[in-house]
């Protein structure tokens, strides 16, 4: 199949018009994370995935390189910008001093006043606006539990406290112009492993109803219009029966969606280098496929524009055997468009030269 051109970027009046290939194209979050002594991304890769019509583009918190271009700025004269998302939630998981002021991990904001994590929220998502950054995957919802393999990511135990410190730090994003990101939904506090390494199983549906998606409830409740919802790589006994983890698996995504109410945009966790996908031999293109198939709306994995070209030559046959509905496709078009076209957390902010 043809790459997409750059005037398969261009907005139609009615969406549904659109070309398959465009409409699938949006549905993708391909991005990079230069991990330790690797090689920062040029913005030439960025720019490639922004014309190719690429719905999202994450940058990982060590790409120095493109946090100090005009490349994450510039999107946003775009017809339609792209979300661009990175992942600085405070301490492990944060931006490198090299690019911004680093924030403390949750753990430790968690003791602070509702007021001063606010500011902090704010503060963190003015910094990103300014280098043309619209979307954080953060806060963590995570409840603490057990052997907790996110550590000091998490904000509590409790879900009321959950709520009242990441809640203030997500509306502190919105602020500045920087829609939250709720995750690892359904919660992966109380897993007994990390799903970066491997298959992370939590306890059981009942169990997490009591605690772990109490704060996704009020987070939907309260900002389910201002914000994305990751879902993770979880097994869950009694709703992931199947096999597939959360992220892949139709029944738990009508639960989602039915039980928890939930409408707004959905994007995965990674697909390309989480052991809790590799470990089950799931290629990316695959990948891709069984989270849109599942009900996602936004698949994220690390890779270049030969990588997105292969999964939409790969989405292009999945529709036209049937697998993928392109009334399923619209759905998840229709999601992602509104919540570009919403200004629910309009940036204030003017971009940062550079």
């Amino acid at each position: 199949m043809a790459a997409p051109t750059s005037e398969t970027t261009q907005v139609e009046p009615d969406p549904v018009s659109w070309p398959l290939r465009q409409k699938l194209a949006q549905m993708l979050m391909p991005g990079f994370n230069a991990g330790p002594g690797g090689t920062s991304t040029s913005p030439s890769e960025v720019q490639a995935l922004i014309d190719a019509g690429a719905g999202g583009v994450f940058v990982g918190r060590k790409e120095e390189t493109l946090f100090a271009s005009s490349v994450l700025t510039n999107a946003r004269a775009n017809t339609l910008p792209p979300f661009v998302a990175t992942d600085g939630e405070g301490g492990q998981v944060d931006l490198l001093p090299s690019i911004m002021e680093p924030l403390p991990p949750a753990g430790e904001m968690a003791a602070w006043d509702t007021d001063r994590i606010r500011a902090a929220g704010a503060s963190r998502g003015t910094n990103l606006a300014q280098r043309g950054v619209t979307v954080d995957f953060a806060p963590v919802l995570d409840v603490a539990g057990g052997t907790n393999p996110l550590g000091d990511r998490t904000w509590s135990a409790e879900p009321d406290e959950v709520v009242r410190t990441a809640g203030a730090f997500a509306e502190g994003l919105c602020s500045a112009g920087v829609l939250p990101t709720f995750k690892h939904f359904p919660g992966h506090g109380r897993a007994d492993a990390h799903g970066d390494d491997a298959p992370a199983r939590t306890p059981d549906l009942a169990a997490m109803e009591q605690s772990d998606l109490l704060p996704f409830k009020e987070m939907i409740a309260s900002m389910g219009d201002r914000s994305l919802l990751m879902t993770g790589h979880l097994d869950v006994p009694g709703l992931t029966d199947g096999g597939e983890p959360f992220s892949l698996n139709p029944e738990a995504m009508k639960y989602l969606r039915d039980t928890m109410g939930y409408d707004g945009v959905t994007v995965t966790d990674e697909l390309a280098e989480m052991g809790a996908i590799t470990k089950r031999g799931i290629s990316v293109p695959n990948a891709v496929e069984m989270a849109l198939v599942a009900g996602n709306d936004m698949a994220l994995y690390f890779g270049d524009v030969d990588q997105m070209n292969e999964v939409l030559d790969h989405l292009e046959t999945v529709v036209a055997e049937g697998r993928l509905s392109e009334a399923r496709v619209d759905r998840s078009l229709a999601r992602i468009l509104a919540l570009k076209s919403s200004g629910a957390c309009a940036s204030p902010i003017a971009p940062q030269g550079g």
